[in-house]
C-alpha cells in the first residue's frame, strides 16, 4: 500500500474512533477537531514527500494525539499537581492549557478543572463564576458527565459560600443529570449530611465510595 495513503487512513481511523468516542459521551462534534487531524495529516505527508521518508502511523498517531489532546494532557497535569498540594503550578498549568487554543469540549474540561482547584483553595466567588458561566453557555453545552460535575462542584461552592438554598437544588439537579454516577451518589451524601430530605432513594443502584465533599474535577 501506498505509504502516503496509508497515513489518510490512518488519520480517518483515528477521527472515527475518537470522534465515536465523543459522541457516546455526548460531547457534541468538534470541527476545530476535524481541522487539527487535517492540518497534522497534510503536514506530515507533505514532510514525507519533501525529504522522502517516510513516517511511520505509529509516530503519525502519537503526534496527532498529542496536538489534538494537548489540553487534556495538561489537564491530567494540573490535577496531579494540585493533588498534591501545588495549586499555583497547576493553576499555571491550566492557564497555559488554555492559552493553547483547545476545542469547545477541551476548554469546558480546563474551565471546569480550574473551578475545583478554586474550590480547593478557598477562592469560592470565583469558582462559582466560572461553574455557572459553564452550565448556562447555551452555545456550548456541557456533555451529562460535565455537567454533572460541574453542578456537583456548585452546589459545593454554594454551600461552602453559606447558601444553603441553592446548594440544595444543584445537589438534585446533579442527581438529575447522571443518575448512579460518582457526582450523583455524592451529591445524595451531601444533602442527607445537610439534614436536607432525599430527593428520591436511588434504589437498585450500587454506591459507589464516598470521595468526600471536596469538589471533584474531571479530566
Amino acid at each position: 500500500m501506498n505509504p502516503h495513503l496509508l497515513l489518510i487512513l490512518t488519520a480517518l481511523l483515528y477521527l472515527l474512533i475518537v470522534g465515536g468516542l465523543s459522541a457516546l459521551r455526548r460531547e457534541g462534534f468538534s470541527l476545530q477537531f476535524v481541522f487539527e487531524v487535517i492540518a497534522v495529516s497534510v503536514l506530515l505527508v507533505a514532510l514525507s514527500l519533501a525529504t522522502g521518508s517516510m513516517v511511520h502511523p505509529v509516530i503519525f498517531l502519537i503526534v496527532t494525539y498529542l496536538v489534538t489532546m494537548r489540553a487534556r494532557l495538561l489537564v491530567d497535569l494540573g490535577n496531579l499537581l494540585a493533588r498534591r498540594g501545588h495549586h499555583q503550578q497547576a493553576t499555571n498549568v491550566y492557564g497555559l492549557a488554555l492559552q493553547l487554543k483547545p476545542d469547545g469540549t477541551s476548554r469546558q474540561i480546563v474551565s471546569l478543572n480550574q473551578a475545583v482547584g478554586q474550590l480547593q483553595q478557598g477562592q469560592l466567588t470565583q469558582a462559582i463564576a466560572v461553574l455557572e458561566n459553564l452550565l448556562t453557555d447555551s452555545q456550548h453545552p456541557l456533555s451529562p458527565k460535565h455537567e454533572a460535575a460541574a453542578r456537583y462542584n456548585l452546589a459545593v461552592g454554594y454551600r461552602r459560600h453559606g447558601n444553603e438554598a441553592k446548594a440544595v437544588v444543584e445537589f438534585n439537579k446533579t442527581i438529575d443529570v447522571m443518575p448512579g454516577s460518582l457526582y450523583a451518589s455524592s451529591a445524595q451524601i451531601a444533602l442527607d449530611k445537610g439534614k436536607q430530605p432525599k430527593k428520591r432513594t436511588l434504589e437498585g443502584q450500587e454506591r459507589e465510595n464516598d470521595r468526600s465533599e471536596s469538589g471533584k474535577g474531571d479530566g
